[in-house]
């Protein structure tokens, strides 16, 4: 209930927002049309009456085009007739202003407009309408005076819209993001949770160890990866808690390095670089006898940031490169979304190692 007035009552502001803005701007054309020469009017009638008229051809200009030509032609695709129907539209508006001028304004003020009717009053209402001078009059100074605060409005509506669209892209790509995100923890934490009930099956010296780096990993997962972007030491330090794990339980098998070099104090999209070390220490240790290896170097220069994940490859094991895991793919999903244009993912592999670098453009970003 709560929610639904706060909505009608932001609903309300936008909407008085709306109406003022539009008042203040109709008042500005209003203005603009009467000039600098308003002394030279007798009356504010005069004034109210001559500049009234043309702003309200310039208020039914903008109506129809608004409401109607943009949505139902230029929306569509249909450029040549909005164009056209544009064109014809303000002829129709200039030929009307011109008329109301010539059969009211000017016989009702004929001072003001004496210096005119002794040029044009032997022509008449046609010579005002479609004589070559009259062309030239309402092609270059008719039609764009009643077709520019149409234009105003237009890049107003035009500039909301984008803004509208982008706010929409952005929403969407942050409930994109939430949904990785909710394939990625419990993907996280299924691992996580095997290492620590084979711990406690051997009754290992450890497991209590191994609990307080899951409670650290849990309380980093659940509460401090909520933001679109975190600090590279509280991923670091994630990583770390990752992999003393993986180390305890594959003990025998694994040997593990990670190095850091931090040059620059950047911020990165939680949970981004854990694909990478998890799909290392998962691959590297499937079916191997022998010791296998993870090495792991992360650098953050000014300019980027570089993630390289080395794994040794089990003997008798190939490694799919046609067929990526979900952590991998769902990673790629929130590289797309979070560093458009400004990453690159290279994986190079050989007969012994597979090879993961990661580098994010930061000052494209």
């Amino acid at each position: 209930m709560l929610n639904e007035l706060n909505k009608a009552s932001n609903s309300i502001t936008t909407l008085n927002s709306t109406r003022l803005w539009l008042f203040a701007f109709w008042i500005l054309v209003f203005l603009l049309n009467m000039g600098p020469h308003w002394e030279n009017y007798a009356t504010i009638r005069e004034i109210v009456e001559t500049i009234g008229s043309i702003v309200f051809a310039q208020a039914v200009v903008a109506l129809i085009s608004l409401k109607f030509l943009v949505p139902k032609l230029l929306d569509k695709d249909r450029t040549v007739l909005f164009i056209v129907a544009l064109l014809g539209l303000l002829l129709l508006g200039a030929y009307t202003v011109i008329a109301i001028r010539y059969f009211y304004i000017e016989p009702s003020y004929p001072k003001t407009y004496q210096n005119l009717r002794y040029v044009t009053e032997d022509q008449g209402i046609e010579y005002r309408l479609f004589s070559f001078w009259a062309l030239k009059y309402i092609i270059f100074s008719k039609m764009p005076q009643l077709f520019f605060p149409t234009a105003v409005l237009m890049a107003r509506q035009f500039y909301k819209k984008q803004s509208y669209i982008l706010e929409l892209k952005e929403q969407k790509n942050l409930a994109e993001l939430a949904a990785l995100k909710n394939q990625l923890n419990p993907h996280f934490i299924f691992n996580t949770l095997n290492n620590l009930y084979l711990l406690a099956l051997k009754k290992s010296d450890q497991t209590p160890l191994v609990i307080e780096k899951l409670a650290d990993i849990l309380d980093y997962v659940v509460y401090r990866c909520n933001e679109r972007y975190v600090s590279l030491n509280s991923e670091i330090t994630l990583i770390q808690n990752y992999l003393d794990l993986e180390c305890i339980r594959k003990s025998e098998k694994l040997k593990v390095s990670f190095a850091s070099e931090l040059n620059h104090p950047h911020t990165i999209a939680p949970l981004l670089l854990l694909n990478l070390v998890e799909n290392a220490c998962k691959h590297s240790t499937s079916n191997e006898l022998n010791s296998a290896f993870v090495d792991i170097v992360l650098t953050s220069n000014h300019d980027a940031i570089t993630f390289e994940v080395k794994n040794s490859i089990p003997e008798h094991s190939v490694i799919n490169k046609e067929m990526p895991c979900v952590g991998l793919t769902n990673m790629s999903k929130q590289l797309e979304m979070l560093y458009p244009n400004a990453f690159s993912l290279t994986i190079d592999q050989t007969k012994d190692s597979y090879k993961a670098t990661l580098t994010l453009n930061m000052e494209a970003s």
